[in-house]
């Protein structure tokens, strides 16, 4: 498969190697305003000038292509995608889909219209402890999810950058991998939230990046998510803490450590069982990029293309939403569910 892609510097250099390394992929053009990115993903894959171009829409008109890779900040994921389909392209971006729900409806009118895939680069899904998390709750082993505790607590700095500059920085460029693994993770789908997000004096992020919020589940569950950016420390890894209960039990995610208790009358635990994790083959980026070239080719859906993931990002904008107003918000409106069931 031959691919364009659009952004190279910082994060987009892992998605060279990526692309590079795969023996299904065909990189015919790499864009990006930066000449220096330019250069540096080059010599990554040893690719020639001609291939290199400032923008995606020279690189369009001048190489024949299959699939398209985004990896801009999320306010130019509209800009690249939707021409990219236009144009006959199948695409990836990286989360999130993009920066406001509206350029995220065009995506997916766009994805619709042309019939091309667009999947959302949701790599967290794709390592072996949320993997066995997921599969675990699958299992039945502790019945009914009834109630999620999710802490992530990060001090961050990123020295600058578009984050720092974002009004709420970690609900959206960093929840959106934890309300996609609460999907994953849970098997359904949120349909309110509500909550607080600040913004504490020591933090060097221009925009509110603590937050506290409560979703209620399709089954009446709450999944309860406190979350920092400018922790004083380090204190859970990228994927979060987790406890999930449910009627039969309890999953504890903490420090690397997976935890099964079986409590099937009321809270007496009957026997503790630390899991050992199971994984796919591959994981994260490479995960997505295979399942996304195996889906074109075979003619299904991706797991986290647009009409799946805009139940996760949809999370974002409306938690973005009940902060500002202090309400209650439902996070799927009538005109997406509209456009999800036209599918």
């Amino acid at each position: 498969m031959r691919f364009i892609q659009v952004g190279v510097g910082g994060f987009g250099r892992g998605w060279v190697q990526w692309l590079t390394d795969n023996p299904s992929v065909e990189v015919v053009a790499l864009a990006d305003v930066n000449q220096a990115a330019l250069a540096d993903a080059r010599k990554i894959g040893n690719y020639g000038k001609e291939m290199c171009f400032s923008t995606l829409n020279e690189a369009l008109k001048n190489v024949e292509a299959d699939a398209l890779v985004c990896v801009t900040p999320p306010e130019y994921h509209k800009q690249c995608v939707v021409p990219s389909m236009k144009a006959g392209l199948d695409a990836i971006t990286e989360k999130p889909m993009s920066d406001n729900l509206a350029n995220c409806m065009s995506i997916l009118k766009t994805s619709r219209s042309t019939g091309r895939t667009c999947v959302v680069s949701q790599n967290y899904r794709y390592n072996p402890k949320t993997w066995t998390l997921a599969r675990l709750v699958e299992s039945g082993r502790i019945g009914d999810i009834g109630q999620v505790k999710i802490d992530f607590y990060m001090g961050v700095d990123f020295g600058g950058g578009f984050r720092h500059e974002m009004d709420y920085p970690l609900l959206i460029d960093m929840a959106i991998h934890h309300f996609d693994l609460i999907r994953f993770i849970t098997g359904l789908n949120a349909i309110s939230v509500r909550g607080e997000a600040w913004n504490p004096a020591w933090s060097n992020y221009k925009g509110d990046c603590s937050s506290s919020l409560v979703f209620e589940m399709e089954n009446g569950a709450r999944v309860v998510y406190n979350a920092s950016w400018c922790a004083k420390g380090q204190f859970n890894g990228w994927d979060g803490g987790w406890l999930i209960e449910g009627s039969k039990g309890a999953i504890s995610y903490q420090d690397d450590k997976i935890s099964l208790y079986d409590v099937p009358e009321l809270y007496k635990i009957n026997s503790t069982e630390t899991v050992q994790e199971e994984g796919p083959e591959d994981s994260g980026q490479k995960f997505v990029l295979n399942d996304f070239i195996s889906s074109v080719k075979e003619g299904r859906r991706p797991q986290t293309d647009v009409f799946d993931n805009i139940h996760s990002v949809a999370m974002v904008f409306t938690a973005v939403k009940a902060v500002k107003t202090g309400r209650r918000v439902p996070v799927i409106d009538k005109r997406v569910q509209q456009l999800i069931e036209d599918e």
